[in-house]
């Protein structure tokens, strides 16, 4: 049995890891369709993509991630990204939080708080963003770089900061 995990973390590995062109594309959207909800993708993705989770994770069609982005959906969330997204590299989404309001024990023996994370159609979140649970992200946003996400953000928003804040919008909408 040993043998068998091995292998497969191996799998995982040389697929995660895989250059960045098209073959390797389609096969990791290929592979981590066993995470994905049905009617899910394809997608297209590069180097270093990391998906975990309960399968509670739902990936439109026409999605482009970028290098070593990591979608979460331990612990009870779910995640669900709309068709036509770009996601930036070094992305987080994750949609569970450390509990930690008992002081008298140590953060890692309270658990973990799991909610929704929604990113509608035609998004787009640039590199080293930052998404929390319980976060709705409107049709047509631009996330800007480095931000964290906390919070809604309304559709055809520009936000960024941390936490992000709108501080525009889309012209024509």
């Amino acid at each position: 049995m040993d043998i068998i995990l091995f292998i497969l973390e191996i799998v995982e590995f040389f697929v995660t890891y895989g250059p960045s062109n098209k073959m390797f594309s389609r096969l990791r959207s290929y592979y981590y369709r066993k995470r994905l909800l049905p009617g899910s993708g394809p997608f297209e993705s590069l180097t270093g993509l990391s998906i975990s989770g309960s399968g509670n994770i739902f990936i439109g069609k026409n999605v482009s991630i970028n290098r070593f982005v990591t979608i979460s959906s331990d612990h009870g969330g779910q995640i669900r990204i709309g068709n036509n997204c770009l996601i930036g590299p070094y992305v987080l989404i994750r949609s569970a939080d450390h509990c930690f309001v008992d002081p008298l024990r140590p953060i890692r023996q309270q658990g973990h708080n799991g909610g929704p994370i929604v990113i509608e159609d035609d998004c787009w979140i640039a590199g080293h963003v930052t998404i929390t649970r319980n976060v709705k992200i409107g049709r047509g946003c631009v996330i800007g770089a480095n931000s964290v996400v906390t919070h809604d953000i309304p559709e055809y928003s520009i936000a960024a900061g941390v936490p992000a804040r709108v501080i525009g919008t889309r012209n024509g909408k």
